[in-house]
């Protein structure tokens, strides 16, 4: 939850960072240099620390084991080394960018900034409100362990946003995949190292360390190969001839145990925070509490959402027959939804054919034909559109609602109600609400230019959308991926025959 004066201050560029770091670091070198030859001064003489101040000047190696060696043992000299480290850490990242993803959209800068910040407030929560970590070499020793993990985090955020945008072009060189699937499996690499570096500190410090180190290795980790798996997935499918049929079963299958394994170990991870601090009474608690209500609200929208799939896929098997390859030659016609040709597909009660596929991600969030827009409640196929209830959802077939998918703007949910009346009288009521919004703690709002600027970017993929539902939408997410997202999974009412057109290109 990044504070309003962290996104208002203004904070140097990379160069500037990096130009302040390198001359802090060479002026800590210096008075290192100047307060080891005073102490040979004091020790042996004038004349016997020349000669050792010759020697120190012509070894290097020396020179840099005395140095660090001191820079170490100072306090001011060890954040010195980590504000350095974490120069380096900026450095690569801008080189990984520059060679793999070229310049970033909007969207993905907002993403990494969103995430960065996050990801701040909560290891600092962890650091100074779980563990209570008193001693500086701790804290400095945390301090790097969660650089190493932020690094990963915005590395596999990058890499997840640029993988939805690479992968709705069909055109996109196949160099462009490579660097980033080059990418994930070298990160895949360093996951295994801290892994390793888990099982030493939890052998040095305890179950408990080896606990929090794991959990937030197998947080990035998991992150990381459902991204690989997404990869791969869509990679098979370009090489694929024809249309493959069960893809859409591996996507939501490989997306539903990623998403499930990543949430369990996340609201494991802070039940054990909180049990392990005991910190019932504290603001820690609280953030926790909070974090944990969110996930596990989280986990049982995924529940609710695979149950729903099951519905559909058992209601589309039982109620639309395979079409006979005598429809199919009598159809010749190629499919509505993606307008690829259909070598198996199901035939719908109106008569039109669609792939399995195709029809069971359109079944899970509309209950009418793609094409002539006929009811296909299972109650009562035969019903006019018109008399159909305003949900247009019965109790066999649930399609995902417009809440469920997108984003609300704010929206609250009782945290904690004290109803006094039930005890006496003339005792209070009130009730602890938290607010949920995608402005969380005054984020600023993007401009003007910003939202036009988006909006020229999913215009540019999507032409036939009229401009003021695509700005509308974008007011509500300030996200290019997810307002491309309702648009192919048809949050966005366009007005039809329009709306076919643009789902097709899913």
């Amino acid at each position: 939850m990044p504070l309003l004066f962290l996104e208002r201050f203004p904070w140097p560029s990379l160069r500037t960072y990096t130009g302040l770091s390198g001359l802090l670091l060479g002026l800590s070198l210096l008075s290192a240099y100047r307060s080891l030859s005073g102490e040979l001064d004091e020790e042996e003489g004038r004349a016997e620390a020349e000669e050792h101040g010759g020697q120190l000047s012509g070894d290097a190696r020396e020179v840099a084991v005395e140095l660090g060696r001191y820079l170490v043992s100072d306090s001011l000299g060890v954040w010195v080394l980590v504000n350095t480290v974490c120069c380096l850490l900026m450095l690569v990242a801008k080189l990984i960018q520059h060679v793999v993803f070229g310049p970033l959209r909007v969207s993905e800068r907002q993403h990494l900034k969103d995430k960065f910040w996050n990801f701040i407030f909560y290891k600092f929560i962890f650091i100074f409100g779980v563990l209570n970590v008193q001693t500086v070499e701790e804290v400095v020793l945390w301090f790097l362990w969660f650089a190493g993990l932020v690094f990963l985090h915005l590395m596999v955020q990058l890499c997840r946003d640029r993988f939805e945008y690479l992968s709705f072009s069909p055109t996109t060189p196949m160099s462009c995949h490579i660097r980033v699937l080059v990418l994930l499996s070298a990160m895949l690499g360093v996951c295994c190292c801290l892994a390793v570096l888990c099982a030493f500190a939890g052998y040095a410090h305890g179950m408990h360390t080896l606990a929090f180190m794991a959990a937030e290795c197998l947080l990035v980790t998991t992150r990381t190969a459902h991204v690989v798996l997404r990869y791969v997935i869509h990679l098979w499918d370009l090489n694929h001839e024809g249309t493959w049929e069960g893809k859409g079963t591996y996507v939501y299958y490989t997306d539903f145990v990623m998403e499930l394994s990543h949430l369990s170990m996340d609201l494991m991870h802070h039940i054990h925070m909180l049990l392990f601090g005991n910190i019932w009474l504290s603001m820690a608690s609280l953030v926790i509490f909070m974090q944990l209500r969110h996930l596990f609200h989280e986990l049982q929208r995924r529940l609710r959402r695979h149950k729903n799939y099951l519905r559909v896929v058992g209601n589309m098997e039982a109620h639309f027959a395979v079409a006979t390859a005598e429809e199919l030659e009598a159809n010749n016609d190629d499919c509505a939804i993606c307008w690829d040709s259909m070598q198996a597909a199901r035939k719908l009660p109106c008569g039109h054919l669609f792939h399995n596929s195709c029809l069971r991600s359109w079944l899970e969030q509309d209950t009418s034909c793609p094409t002539c827009r006929m009811s296909l409640n299972m109650a009562d196929g035969t019903r006019p559109r018109g008399e159909q209830p305003r949900d247009n959802i019965d109790q066999n077939m649930i399609p995902l609602t417009v809440t469920e998918g997108r984003p609300r703007l704010n929206h609250h949910n009782h945290f904690f109600h004290f109803d006094g009346s039930r005890f006496a009288s003339w005792l209070p009521s009130f009730s602890v609400e938290v607010m949920h919004t995608t402005n969380i703690l005054g984020i600023a709002q993007a401009s003007n230019s910003q939202l036009n600027a988006m909006a020229r970017q999913v215009l540019d993929m999507f032409p036939q959308v009229p401009y003021h539902l695509v700005l509308q939408d974008l007011q509500i997410t300030r996200s290019v991926e997810i307002t491309t997202d309702n648009i192919l999974e048809g949050r966005i009412q366009v007005p039809f025959p329009t709306q076919v057109s643009v789902f097709n290109k899913s």
